[in-house]
């Protein structure tokens, strides 16, 4: 038999004791009473299981004793203690099913709970919840979740009277499991968190626990019990998702169920018995209100949306034009070096006398003003760049945060992404041809300066040698006659 279910065994044969007390929380399962022969075998059986348990037992006189050497009917304290694995609970007890779920942090906190009292087998939001049938390990990280939960949208004026953390543990998910232990109480406890959530405010006045209701005209009402059973516990379930799961306007779809339901609240029924009645209703009307709020905000959007077109194709436009500006400039200097290459010909040609120095001068200070002039534009380029992809962050987060990130991309990003991807490979081109013209020119200006030499072909007088040109030449062929 699995160990978990020898400590459940013992737990019940243990309440037959008319004096029993049963506590648990995470890995530490107490209890204490009057018990008979068969309690103790049983609590006996688990401590020789051993393993990942540890199993004390204090009899009447306070020594610690193995629970076979107890007597019969004397009172006995046993504690079961095991190290509880992160982002799972282990629970043997309905007890101990309870105190987790009116925690302030564990339901919060965990992905999966096991049970060793209950074959329950449902899920929620948050975790799923399982029978226990095997040793304790960790679960899966939770997800990280925004804070957006109830307590932002519930006025919270009392520490022992305060809305859930989050509503994910107390919306089921999928099918429950009618007739269950585990599930009833879980019903009873997401129940009562989904009244919390619902109201603008929770308080107490004196001992009473009080809501309060923003609305034409407000309302004030004592709490009461939180209904637990269907329809009703059908349509908190709805109201909770529809609130705080269906989208990111939270606040406002709370605002528009409080109001609705303070229209026509009466006064004499409690907060968790007028739900029975009202929540329904006020549900659908808050529904159809919702989605009249987000027609008249659909103009808005559209205005955005065209401000946004009209400025992507702005920055669009700027980028190639920028590209144009930095190809023609390149080809406007490449021309000033090809005029001055042509002028350099053109005096070899005339065999006009110059000065090879000076004119390698000019070649320098001509490759200088060409790698300046287009540093210079690059570089005012980038900054440019820069200040687009600033910009574009700020869109993103002040302007356009009501569009998803596949929708944004596709809108706006894709575009810019696509325009500077185009620009830059203008610049890798033209920065190929600059480099390459810069290049050219220094090499024939160390020619000229004398760094460099040229190959010169000299000719050949055929008359100086005829017999050896002879040789070289066709048959038939005889040299010129001297003049």
């Amino acid at each position: 038999m699995l160990i978990s279910r020898q400590v459940h065994d013992a737990v019940e044969l243990s309440r037959a004791a008319p004096d029993c007390s049963i506590s648990e929380d995470a890995g530490h399962l107490r209890v204490s009473g009057c018990m008979t022969r068969d309690a103790l075998a049983a609590w006996q059986a688990v401590g020789d299981a051993g393993g990942w348990l540890r199993l004390t037992c204090v009899d009447a006189s306070d020594d610690e004793v193995a629970p076979k050497e107890a007597g019969d009917g004397d009172r006995a304290r046993i504690t079961v203690r095991f190290e509880p694995p992160e982002h799972a609970a282990y629970v043997f007890t309905v007890e101990g099913w309870r105190t987790f779920l009116h925690g302030k942090v564990a339901p919060y906190q965990v992905s999966v709970v096991w049970l060793a009292f209950d074959d329950a087998a449902f899920s929620t939001e948050a975790f799923r919840v399982g029978a226990w049938i095997e040793e304790p390990q960790a679960g899966e990280r939770p997800p990280e979740r925004s804070d957006t939960g109830p307590r932002r949208q519930v006025r919270c004026q009392s520490s022992d009277l305060m809305a859930p953390r989050a509503i994910h543990p107390w919306v089921l998910l999928g099918e429950g499991m009618e007739g269950s232990t585990a599930f009833t109480c879980w019903r009873e406890v997401a129940a009562a968190m989904v009244v919390r959530s619902l109201p603008t405010e929770l308080y107490r006045d004196g001992y009473a626990a009080r809501v309060a209701l923003a609305g034409q005209p407000p309302r004030r009402i004592d709490l009461g019990d939180a209904p637990t059973a269907d329809p009703a516990f059908a349509v908190l379930q709805r109201a909770a998702r529809w609130i705080y799961l269906e989208g990111t306007d939270i606040e406002v779809r709370h605002t528009f169920l409080t109001a609705e339901l303070a229209r026509e609240w009466k006064p004499e029924r409690t907060f968790g018995d007028g739900l029975e009645e009202r929540l329904g209703p006020a549900l659908d009307s808050a529904s159809l209100v919702y989605k009249a709020h987000l027609r008249s905000g659909s103009k808005d959007t559209l205005k955005a949306l065209a401000d946004l077109r009209k400025t992507l194709a702005d920055e669009v436009q700027k980028l190639m034009q920028q590209a144009r500006d930095l190809s023609a400039g390149v080809w406007r200097d490449v021309a000033i070096v090809i005029g001055l290459q042509a002028v350099r010909v053109t005096t070899d040609l005339t065999k006009t006398g110059i000065d090879s120095s000076k004119l390698a001068l000019v070649y320098v200070a001509v490759a200088a003003y060409l790698g300046f002039s287009y540093l210079m534009t690059v570089r005012t380029n980038w900054k440019f760049l820069e200040l687009v992809e600033a910009s574009r962050d700020t869109w993103r987060t002040k302007l356009y945060a009501f569009l998803d990130d596949v929708d944004y991309n596709a809108l706006a990003k894709q575009p810019l992404d696509e325009a500077i991807e185009a620009y830059r490979r203008t610049q890798w081109w033209t920065t190929v041809v600059v480099v390459g013209a810069i290049l050219g020119i220094l090499a024939i200006a160390a020619v000229d300066a004398g760094f460099l030499t040229r190959a010169v072909a000299t000719p050949v007088d055929v008359t100086a040698n005829p017999a050896w040109y002879g040789e070289l030449a066709p048959t038939g062929w005889a040299p010129p006659p001297p003049r």
